[in-house]
């Protein structure tokens, strides 16, 4: 029998991996909402050139920009409630896997600065 807490935090991880950024911006597409797909893909744009460079916690990152974008564009309390539970649960997740805090710190950094650029950019195209 599988440990249930290391499969719910390794489930949460998948909040932050590439299929899942992918299936919310397609169905941004479906919606039309070309600023969020703009806005999402200049982060992940940034997120994978840096990660080039440094190793950082690129699920969080993605994760945070997802989060970030979402609250947004839904500007709904309830769901705004919601998704920074689930962010909370998700970091305290990798804290439970005992990713480094090294990596998990610069994955929020860089997930800030991606989302920065991806809001102050994504209007110019």
């Amino acid at each position: 029998m599988s440990d249930w807490k290391n499969e719910g935090a390794r489930d949460l991880l998948a909040l932050g991996s590439i299929p899942f950024y992918i299936i919310v911006m397609a169905r941004s597409l479906v919606g039309e909402y070309y600023l969020f797909v703009f806005q999402t893909l200049i982060a992940l744009i940034f997120i994978h050139l840096i990660g080039w460079k440094l190793e950082f916690n690129r699920h969080l990152a993605r994760m945070f920009v997802l989060i970030v974008f979402t609250i947004l564009f839904y500007n709904q309390s309830i769901f705004s409630s919601f998704a920074v539970i689930i962010g909370l649960i998700t970091l305290g997740s990798f804290f439970y896997l005992k990713e480094s805090f090294k990596k998990i710190s610069f994955g929020l950094v860089f997930g800030v600065i991606a989302s920065l650029l991806g809001f102050y950019l994504a209007p110019l195209i």
